[in-house]
């Protein structure tokens, strides 16, 4: 309070409460504004803006990867192909044929008994062309040729069929010739696979022979039917067991079966260009006596190339 208003209340004290408290009330209010005009606060700092972030940069596409290479499963041969490889003797039993061929650009040579030459050869895998001549040793043997022919197809995953047709010769060279005989032939097999790869065989065969001679006897009629069953025991060997029967009809007369059947059995030894086997014929039902326990020997060879 200043000195003026003390004053003023020591001559009038009865304005000393209402003054006293207007008093105050200025002084404050002057006090107030006076440290309101004497501090002055900064106005604050302007906050820089925050540095934009800089975009991610690009990423650049991966290269589009190519799927892997599907590998190729191994090439199998079909399936008799290796059974054909390994066995030169696989379009035949030991007397009867089965229903392979010998492979494409082969040619095999068999012998039979040193007297029966054979030359085949494998036209395709599934076609073969032979021929076959009985060697004149002596005046006493006559001369046969014997031109064939056999187309091989598969009916079924395991089952081959063949068809076969023939054409033969023979004619005596003694002195005494009686003429030449002629025949055609055809046959039909049918071959089932034992095993995946062929090496083992159930066939059965059908030869059918119309015969007829330059002397003007008559045309002879005759069917040989049978089966073998040929059976690979190890890498190079086989066992082999076939059964064979006839029918014949000459002239006039009717068809009648041969009596009996001929039992051949025996074992080949075969690489993939040699083969070999060692048989023995055996006429079984027939009412005559051979006296030969085991049978006729029979042998054959073959190479192939």
């Amino acid at each position: 309070m200043n000195s003026k208003m003390k004053t003023i209340f020591r001559a009038n004290p009865s304005f000393s409460i209402p003054w006293l408290l207007l008093a105050v009330v200025s002084t404050a209010i002057s006090a107030g504004g006076a440290r309101a005009q004497t501090v002055s606060v900064a106005p604050p700092e302007p906050v820089a803006p925050p540095t934009p972030v800089p975009p991610p940069a690009a990423v650049a596409p991966l290269a589009p990867v190519a799927p892997p290479t599907p590998i190729a499963p191994p090439v199998a041969a079909e399936p008799p192909a290796a059974a054909v490889a390994s066995d030169p003797n696989i379009d035949r039993g030991l007397l009867q044929p089965t229903a392979m061929t010998q492979p494409r650009g082969s040619f095999t040579y068999n012998n039979y008994e040193l007297l029966l030459h054979g030359l085949t050869y494998g036209v395709t895998d599934n076609l073969q062309v032979s021929l076959t001549v009985l060697s004149p040793i002596t005046k006493d043997i006559p001369f046969v040729g014997i031109a064939a022919v056999k187309w091989r197809f598969q009916a079924a995953d395991r089952l081959h069929l063949a068809l076969q047709g023939s054409l033969l010769y023979a004619t005596d060279l003694s002195s005494g010739n009686s003429g030449s005989v002629f025949s055609f032939g055809a046959g039909a097999y049918a071959s089932i696979c034992l095993r995946d790869d062929c090496s083992s065989l159930l066939t059965a065969t059908l030869n059918y022979q119309l015969g007829w001679s330059d002397q003007g006897t008559g045309d002879a009629h005759i069917f040989l039917y049978g089966g073998s069953v040929i059976h690979r025991v190890s890498e190079h060997v086989k066992l082999l067991v076939e059964v064979t029967s006839a029918a014949a009809q000459a002239g006039s007369s009717s068809t009648e079966n041969i009596p009996g059947f001929l039992l051949t059995y025996g074992v080949r030894f075969f690489t993939g260009s040699l083969a070999g086997d060692i048989a023995f014929v055996k006429p079984v039902g027939d009412t005559g006596d051979d006296g030969l326990l085991l049978g006729i020997p029979f042998v054959s060879i073959s190479y192939r190339w």
